[in-house]
């Protein structure tokens, strides 16, 4: 043991140059240092090695988070553009129903505006007759006025009495004459405020019929037809200056594009060809498009009955005869 410092000396040779170890260092001083440097490297590349795999396996987890949020973000707009193609549907079908309704409701006000008219006629010509007849009745009043009167010079005034009772019997006949057509014009006026009723109560029928169907079909509209899997193509039809006016744009276009009628139906047989997965055709009709119910009704019936998946199956072939029926028609007004 060392003196000085109380440990045991492990150098080598360390009787032999007693007078050289107090300067230079041995060569296991140097190998202990070296040693030591490699250990503090070798620890601070494992801490630097360590951190870097944290920070990868953090960087790989934010990097699945955010596959994952794209995901479920795609899935999330893919259901509400679902959605809002089903919305277009259903707002489609109630404003075929509205144009429906309202071409009837002016055809009813129409037909009792006739009858009213009629009607108001018919009061003014029974106004008349009363008028007619209070005059004949109080030339009836004055006549016997005058037959009383008369009657203290009866001798005197035979001629006269004569010509008087004749006089009243021909008024007699007249009145008889006014109130048979009194009686007449009363009958026609009673016909006439029955069919009032009755048409009334075919406008009553009308709006329950309305209620009715659109009852029926709030209960059909039902996920049965969508777009999912489909090849869409969007037709917008509208009537200009007496003219039809056709535009169409499938899935992949751009924009619309105005075809005819037969290039219409080439161009829907060519994309049906072509995907047999089944289009799903959505039909477009603005806000003026100048069309009645039976034309938009017709145009969507054919074209739906012809190349739209869901009208080509056999089990939804009454659909298209029936208008109103189809649960999820595309007829978006815009």
């Amino acid at each position: 043991m060392s003196q000085d410092s109380g440990f045991v000396d492990l150098r080598l040779n360390q009787h032999s140059s007693g007078t050289e170890e107090g300067f230079w260092p041995s060569f296991t001083d140097i190998m202990t240092v070296v040693v030591m440097i490699f250990m503090l490297a070798m620890v601070i590349l494992l801490i630097r090695n360590m951190e870097l795999v944290n920070a990868l396996r953090a960087t790989m987890q934010a990097e699945r988070e955010a596959a994952e949020l794209a995901r479920s973000t795609g899935e999330e707009k893919q259901h509400l553009a679902l959605k809002l193609i089903a919305t277009e549907n259903e707002v489609s079908m109630l404003r075929l129903q509205l144009m429906r309704m309202e071409e009837q409701q002016d055809e009813q006000e129409i037909a009792i505006a006739s009858q009213q008219r009629q009607l108001t006629r018919v009061i003014g010509e029974r106004d008349q007759l009363l008028t007619h007849t209070r005059e004949l009745t109080e030339q009836t009043a004055q006549l016997q006025d005058q037959l009383e009167s008369s009657q203290h010079a009866l001798e005197g005034l035979e001629q006269d009495i004569s010509r008087l009772r004749s006089r009243y019997a021909t008024s007699t006949e007249e009145l008889s004459a006014v109130r048979q057509l009194q009686q007449r014009q009363e009958q026609e006026l009673a016909q006439a405020q029955s069919r009032l009723r009755e048409s009334d109560l075919q406008l009553a029928d009308a709006r329950s019929e309305f209620s009715d169907l659109k009852v029926k079909y709030d209960k059909l509209v039902k996920p049965a037809r969508s777009a999912r899997g489909r090849y869409l193509v969007e037709v917008r039809y509208a009537k200009e200056a007496d003219r039809s006016r056709i535009s169409v744009r499938p899935q992949d276009a751009p924009q619309f594009r105005d075809l005819g009628r037969e290039q219409l139906h080439q161009e829907l047989t060519q994309l049906a060809q072509q995907h047999p997965e089944g289009l799903y055709i959505k039909i477009i009709f603005p806000e003026d498009s100048g069309l009645s119910y039976t034309e938009a009704w017709k145009f969507t019936s054919e074209l739906h009955s012809q190349y739209d998946y869901y009208y080509l199956k056999p089990d939804n072939s009454e659909a298209d005869q029936t208008p109103g029926a189809d649960p999820n028609a595309e007829e978006t007004p815009q």
